[in-house]
């Protein structure tokens, strides 16, 4: 990122320009060159930027310096004259910090406002008086609707992260805000991807932003060495604690998909030596922020996350990003990088990328406009000391011993004269977990033993000790007299015996049933599973308004149910839920099928990919459930926002 215009050279208050220098700036970057001016002139703008390249203070600096000029600063201020949202809490408060480092010494007071701390807390720092309201959206909507704090007279709005906002789904709470500020309020967003939804949004709430495009050929700074290392799954934590060995001086973020599998490499990590620790949406806003604060003072110098964090994280001499796995989506690689190298600063991102990711390769360097280049690997690139892969227990989110050696219970059988009733009842049966059942079902049986009064009691027992939630995972194998309740007189126990069924079904089925019965939906549910795919048929009265808004509601329910099953159990990562209304396939007539059957044929015929018009989830839905059974397709969902196109292409 190279300096351009000196601060002096705008015309800055005269506080203003001194704080910015003590903070050790006397130049701007490209994007806040561009960006200044037409915000302090009162513009709307859309400004895009690479990731690291200084947003924050783009937006911050002209703020405050039309703030200064347009005397808004002066006087006793009860109501916010700007509101800046942030897609997450660590974002929202290094957002805050900027802005308290550059107002304070100008007057001005900002507030951050999140989830996850005391409400009453934030009300009387707002009854204080504020100039400036740095929120998640959630929080400030909650504030507003409870009349704690008016945006009525705000001059400002900032979607800071722009896309991210839409993408995590606060579209509905960002109208809220923008229903209740002035309809000639200024509106300034900024992003390192585009977002359609971002700018219909604008056009709806009769705002023409200038759009500004810095660095549009490259989205990832150059200063940042890029890598792939193709392995396999299994050879990800021998190289990930190989390469932190070679890297003495590593200050390192390491992103992973799921919460489970952060926490998961962040134990593994700790067990390996390393001073590392996990930080993702699981955890207490306070625990978060007390982790951050260990990793900027390097108590911690190794930060497992997820992508929660690829955009609130602002800590300049991170100099190494490995993505243990691949992500998904194209944009979150470029914010995931887009870590280290900031302030000009150089940096180093490392993408783990095994068989089952390279899916998402061609989405990611279709974006970034470049190939990554590939490690050569040899047998010395990978640990040979690992040691066993913890296990998580997935309420606590620490790590936790199983007594899965059948041998211990061999030993316990044999010496069972020696040793008391409690002792043989806690080891004489080697359990498995509800997780390995349900992710590779066995014909061999592991099984609970339990004595109770009832049938409710053992069930309770069962359910605690396999760490599951329904009874209908539960199979009774064996139900037989037990011992007298004491000793030799009293009722005489029942003894059940009770294994998990190795289905999906148990887990799925009664969370959608409890989903529709909330959503007052009258549907019935059909559930089948081939091996690989969940798919659910919804048909029924109701069935109309799953698929209306095309389909808003049904994505709804399959994303929730997908979070759902994979916060109760392990899932494997080839196994997919989908979810349609039986009355879909009617949309057959709309020449949907037709156009994916012709291409489909295309790609056979011209042995070369397709790309599809760009379409909702709805109708992607559709494409990718007819395909999917195909022997020699596959299809793959390309671009940002909700239209997307389609790629139908050779499976590999």
């Amino acid at each position: 990122m190279k300096n351009t215009l000196p601060f002096e050279s705008f015309n800055l208050n005269p506080t203003l320009l001194e704080t910015i220098k003590g903070m050790g700036f006397e130049s701007t970057s490209d994007i806040q060159e561009v960006t200044i001016e037409p915000i302090i002139e009162g513009d709307d703008i859309f400004a895009q930027a690479e990731t690291g390249s200084g947003k924050t203070a783009a937006f911050a600096i002209p703020l405050l310096e039309k703030a200064f000029r347009d005397n808004l600063i002066e006087g006793d201020y009860q109501d916010p004259i700007y509101i800046v949202l942030s897609p997450t809490r660590e974002l929202a408060q290094q957002t805050h910090k900027v802005f308290t480092e550059l107002g304070k010494p100008m007057g001005v007071r900002s507030v951050c406002v999140i989830g996850g701390e005391s409400m009453e807390k934030q009300v009387k720092q707002l009854d204080a008086g504020v100039h400036v309201v740095v929120a998640t959206p959630g929080r400030l909507c909650d504030l507003v609707k409870q009349k704690k704090l008016f945006i009525d007279d705000c001059y400002a709005v900032v979607f800071d992260e722009a896309d991210r906002l839409f993408d995590m789904g606060f579209k509905k709470d960002i109208e809220f805000v923008l229903d209740r500020c002035p309809s000639d309020r200024q509106l300034v967003m900024v992003s390192a991807t585009t977002n359609i939804d971002v700018l219909n949004t604008a056009y709806k709430y009769h705002s023409d932003p200038i759009e500004i495009k810095v660095n549009q050929d490259s989205l990832v700074v150059e200063s940042i060495d890029q890598k792939i290392a193709m392995i396999t799954s299994e050879e990800k934590m021998p190289f990930l604690v190989n390469e932190l060995r070679h890297q003495e001086d590593a200050y390192a973020l390491i992103f992973c998909n799921t919460q489970m599998e952060t926490h998961r490499v962040a134990e593994w990590l700790k067990l390996m030596g390393f001073k590392s620790n996990a930080i993702s949406g699981r955890l207490s806003q306070n625990k978060r922020t007390s982790l951050m604060k260990e990793f900027r003072s390097r108590e911690i110098t190794i930060l497992v996350c997820t992508d929660v964090a690829a955009r609130g994280l602002d800590i300049a001499d991170v100099n190494l990003v490995i993505n243990y796995d691949m992500p998904q989506d194209a944009a979150n690689y470029v914010h995931r990088v887009g870590r280290t190298a900031r302030a000009g600063k150089t940096g180093e991102a490392i993408s783990l990328c095994a068989p089952e990711d390279c899916e998402y390769l061609d989405g990611i360097y279709r974006l970034i406009d470049c190939d990554i280049p590939k490690l050569k690997l040899y047998n010395d690139d990978f640990a040979k000391d690992i040691c066993k892969r913890p296990y998580i227990d997935r309420k606590t989110l620490k790590v936790v011993e199983r007594n899965n050696d059948r041998h211990n219970s061999r030993d316990s059988r044999k010496n069972s004269s020696k040793n008391s009733y409690e002792d043989i009842r806690a080891n004489a049966i080697s359990i498995t977990t509800a997780e390995k059942v349900l992710r590779a079902p066995k014909k061999e049986t592991r099984t609970f033993m339990v004595e109770a009064k009832n049938s409710k009691k053992a069930e309770e027992a069962a359910l605690k000790h396999f760490n599951i939630r329904y009874q209908s995972q539960l199979k009774l194998e064996e139900k037989a007299e037990g011992r007298k309740a004491y000793f030799l007189f009293g009722k005489r126990l029942t003894q059940y015996n009770y294994s998990v069924k190795p289905t999906y079904k148990a887990v799925v089925l009664p969370f959608v049933i409890e989903m529709l019965k909330l959503a007052n939906l009258e549907l019935y549910t059909k559930f089948s599973f081939d091996g690989r795919n969940i798919r659910l048929t919804f048909s029924g009265k109701d069935e109309k308004k799953l698929d209306t808004d095309n389909g808003e509601l049904i994505e709804a329910l399959e994303y929730v149910t997908r979070l759902f099953l994979y916060n109760s159990i392990e899932v494997p990562r080839e196994v997919r839920i989908f979810f349609k209304c039986r009355g879909e396939k009617n949309r057959k007539d709309s020449g949907l099928i037709k156009l994916v059957d012709k291409m489909a044929k295309k790609v056979i015929d011209t042995n070369a990919p397709v790309l599809l018009k760009p379409m909702n989830a709805a109708d992607r839905r559709i494409v990718h459930q007819h395909l999917d059974k195909h022997d020699k397709l596959k299809t793959t969902s390309l671009g940002e926002g909700r239209m997307k196109k389609v790629e139908i292409s050779f499976s590999k």
